[in-house]
């Protein structure tokens, strides 16, 4: 039997911070959030430690020791909590990891609530050797209930038993950091020149290096006026072997002089991680969105949500979770994966309609505040985590 849900519940999950900042852990934090706002007893386990300046999902001793700090730190908090929240990890490692949260609570009768933030782990369980697969269904089987982003995600635990009666859709929402200041649709009537954004790690599969490409089409090819941001982190990973070149190196030096190769340096520009007031500034300033995702981990981008909320019309890819976010020709386009020429083509022709544009900027609005503010979040998920 489980406890009372007023008994304190146990969020595990990465914490933002000024050197590691990503969905997963933006969603963390409005969780946290959520929870002090409505006075709710809670645990934090921060999943953070340890990861920064390290590859995703590769192992390092600091990250060893670091797990096992962050693991003693739950296990001294289970005996009091009533539900365990754990945000679930997309490496073996991080399963393994996991796989000790989830036993112990479920030793302890605790109620336990998995949360997938992204998607991918339908491959993950696919690829795994028979052996692995068994851990993995006993494991998952274990929760109490599995949330995910969206409808389009529903078949990512198709392999855990009774998943039908375990399983809710939560989509994210609106990160804390942001305050949108109007609800009117941006306008290209007059402007001399376009702003595209791109806001996402600098991964080659999250599609940056088909944006520079798209840059130049526009720029040197088409003559069209624009200034594209780049904001993000160059991040390691070894997740995804698409990712090869991104851990043998590329840095914001390297990214400086691809631009300055493709004759785009005066009209694209770099800005690292960005946060707060500037973060804010370039998404009120920017025209269109752009993010051709084809990350293996991907399920439901927060930095679409945020752009939906400026009323950004986006440019993204048919890919996991974003047709939920992203109706093509409503509020944005949906692209084929790795093709700069059909970027450039939609960036092209909101340049030149600009009614299509403000209506699309329109929809834009209309779809965040239908589905995905901070407020439609958390009176989803927690209740959700609470069992109310």
């Amino acid at each position: 039997m489980h406890k009372n849900p007023l008994t304190p519940v146990i969020l595990v999950g990465p914490r933002s911070s000024q050197q590691l900042t990503y969905g997963m852990s933006i969603g963390f934090d409005l969780l946290i959030t959520g929870f002090e706002d409505r006075k709710l007893p809670f645990y934090v386990v921060d999943r953070s430690q340890g990861m920064i300046g390290r590859r995703v999902g590769a192992f390092s001793w600091g990250g060893a020791g670091a797990t096992i700090n962050m693991l003693l730190a739950y296990l001294t908090k289970l005996p009091s909590s009533g539900t365990v929240y754990l945000t679930i990890g997309t490496s073996r490692s991080g399963f393994l990891r996991d796989m000790l949260m989830i036993w112990s609570a479920w030793l302890l009768r605790r109620r336990i609530v998995l949360h997938l933030k992204g998607g991918g782990i339908s491959d993950f369980y696919a690829e795994s050797p028979e052996w692995f697969k068994l851990i993995l269904r006993k494991t998952f089987a274990k929760a109490d209930t599995i949330v995910v982003l969206g409808k389009l995600l529903r078949s990512q635990f198709d392999f855990v038993p009774d998943i039908d009666r375990k399983l809710k859709i939560v989509p994210n929402g609106l990160p804390t950091e942001i305050q949108v200041q109007t609800t009117a649709p941006k306008s290209l009537e007059g402007a001399p020149i376009i702003y595209v954004l791109y806001l996402s790690n600098m991964i080659p599969s999250k599609g940056y290096l088909d944006v520079l490409e798209a840059c130049r089409i526009l720029h040197v090819e088409r003559n069209i006026p624009i200034h594209f941001n780049f904001c993000g982190a160059f991040l390691e990973t070894v997740n995804e072997a698409t990712d090869e070149q991104n851990i043998q190196g590329n840095t914001a030096e390297k990214f400086d002089l691809l631009r300055q190769s493709k004759g785009v340096a005066e009209v694209s520009f770099y800005h690292g991680t960005v946060r707060g007031s500037q973060k804010q500034e370039l998404l009120q300033q920017a025209h269109v969105f752009v993010l051709p995702t084809t990350y293996q981990w991907e399920g439901q981008p927060i930095s679409i949500i945020e752009a939906l909320a400026f009323g950004t019309p986006v440019i993204t890819t048919n890919y996991r979770g974003i047709p939920e976010q992203v109706i093509d020709q409503h509020n944005g386009f949906l692209v084929k994966p790795k093709s700069p020429t059909a970027i450039a083509d939609a960036v092209e022709q909101l340049w030149r309609n600009p009614r299509q544009y403000q209506q699309m900027s329109s929809n834009a609005i209309a779809h965040y505040k239908a589905n995905f503010t901070q407020e439609a979040h958390l009176n989803r998920l927690i209740p959700t985590i609470l069992e109310v």
